[in-house]
């Protein structure tokens, strides 16, 4: 979709722009987040059909650490994302499409580095995260460093598929990354069922089985994607006259300067996770916490898609805005894709908390796991609304390139107050995992605070994206 950037838009017309920009948005991260609830959903079926009630914690536990690696590559995505809508707003497409290739370049370099930490620390990483238990569960570690390994491997794939789908989002086309997701998640769900179970000839492989099919999703996802952009589709062509084998010094600059901030709040997010799934392995019952944790934030995650969506719409509206030198216009994208998205989430966590049990059912029918888990959804479904305006809000400021701000405010809300105020929650006042969701709950009102500051402030509407040196190229093109 090409996006109307002009100074006389009227409210409507930009609501429009916002929801046609939004809903495939909204709809491929719903879809990516139920597939991964699909695939827990089997895994929990698997672990009730053979008794292996922690076969949750080694998906769930093996997937945070996979998460900070995935966030340390958002440095490439957000940056890439940001710098092709500058280029589109500006109208200099082979600029955006110099981008592209150089960005995949950097892809599969970051990919090789990832799959070699993968084969070779997995198991340690995973000792790791399980330090404070008392008596480790052998078949974490044992089948969660296999897991890590198969998927960490299929990032060779998966980063380039996420630089696509950035970069199609930096020209406002919304509909191609949801055409890929649904290609990844159908054949991730279908592998997923056919190798967890065993199902006609494949072998039946649990833990593993999950690992296979989500890399062979990413692999069918990255394929089709490349041959679209070869082809061409909108603004982009990953045609060879834009081809540049080594690594441009000037574009790659502009990228991490934006992306860097980004890589680094997304460290500081997950990183705040793995410290918090360490100190709960450390409560008591610690696989039933355990497991209580990862369905509570399976649903969490589930629930908060459309955030990301009118982030991701915000993110795109905001820098072709900039980028058309539209300050004013930027900030009424900005202010609108909030209040649309805040207001929608209302209805939608009123329903979540009212179904949080059933919810819970899908995963687990263990006792002592329902009432935590059911209690912990419960808690952070109340701050949904809140935690929308804080997604879109820092969508937009990341279009803008003020991704320093959102870095600062995610690592003090996260780690001021989600981990130390989790601790003190959950084992001085001893409310155990429920303790560790409050702080969780706070930390999300603490950062809608310093994010609204930030955003009426003004300051990022005068952020400098491009380098000197690539101003004076745009000039010469």
């Amino acid at each position: 979709m090409d996006v109307v950037i002009n100074d006389n838009l009227e409210p409507n017309e930009m609501r429009k722009n916002i929801l046609k920009l939004s809903w495939p948005a909204i709809l491929r991260l719903f879809l990516q987040s139920l597939v991964g609830f699909v695939d827990m959903a089997m895994i929990g079926v698997f672990a009730k059909q053979k008794d292996i009630s922690s076969a949750i914690g080694a998906v769930g536990v093996s997937n945070k650490l996979i998460f900070i690696i995935l966030g340390s590559f958002t440095a490439l995505s957000i940056g890439s994302t940001a710098l092709v809508a500058h280029h589109i707003g500006a109208k200099n497409e082979k600029k955006a499409n110099e981008i592209l290739w150089q960005s995949i370049l950097i892809s599969v370099v970051m990919a090789l580095v990832f799959a070699i930490i993968g084969l070779f620390f997995s198991e340690h990483l995973l000792k790791f995260m399980l330090v404070l238990m008392e008596d480790p569960d052998p078949f974490i570690i044992s089948e969660g460093s296999i897991y890590m390994k198969i998927v960490l491997i299929s990032m060779i794939f998966g980063f380039p598929l996420m630089i696509i789908n950035a970069v199609f989002q930096g020209i406002g086309d919304m509909k191609t990354p949801l055409f890929l997701m649904i290609i990844t998640n159908l054949t991730n769900v279908l592998f997923n069922y056919l190798l967890i179970f065993g199902k006609g000839f494949f072998p039946e492989l649990g833990v593993v089985g999950a690992g296979l099919g989500s890399a062979i999703g990413r692999s069918a996802g990255c394929m089709v994607g490349l041959l679209i952009l070869i082809n061409g589709k909108s603004h982009l062509k990953l045609a060879f006259k834009y081809l540049k084998l080594k690594l441009e010094y000037v574009i790659i600059k502009s990228i991490f300067k934006i992306g860097i901030p980004s890589s680094l709040e997304q460290f500081a997010r997950q990183s705040s996770q793995i410290v918090i799934t360490i100190f709960v392995a450390g409560l008591a019952a610690a696989s039933d916490a355990i497991s209580a944790n990862e369905i509570a934030m399976i649903i969490n995650m589930l629930a908060i898609m459309p955030g990301f969506g009118f982030g991701i719409a915000a993110l795109t509206l905001v820098g072709q805005s900039l980028g058309a030198d539209k300050k004013e216009l930027a900030e009424q994208y900005a202010k609108q894709s909030t209040l649309i998205g805040t207001i929608l989430m209302i209805p939608v966590s009123i329903l979540l908390f009212i179904f949080a049990r059933p919810l819970v059912l899908i995963f687990s029918d263990k006792p002592e796991v329902i009432p935590m888990a059911v209690t912990a959804v419960r808690i952070i479904i109340v701050t949904q609304p809140i935690l929308t305006l804080v997604l879109v809000l820092s969508g937009g400021l990341r279009g803008a390139g003020d991704t320093l701000w959102v870095m600062i405010i995610t690592v003090i809300g996260n780690w001021g107050f989600r981990v130390v105020l989790g601790i003190l929650l959950g084992y001085y006042f001893k409310l155990g995992l429920t303790g560790f969701w409050i702080a969780i709950a706070i930390d999300i009102g603490v950062r809608a605070i310093l994010m609204m500051l930030r955003f009426k402030s003004g300051r990022w509407k005068h952020i400098k994206v491009l380098t000197r040196k690539e101003k004076l190229q745009e000039v010469l093109d």
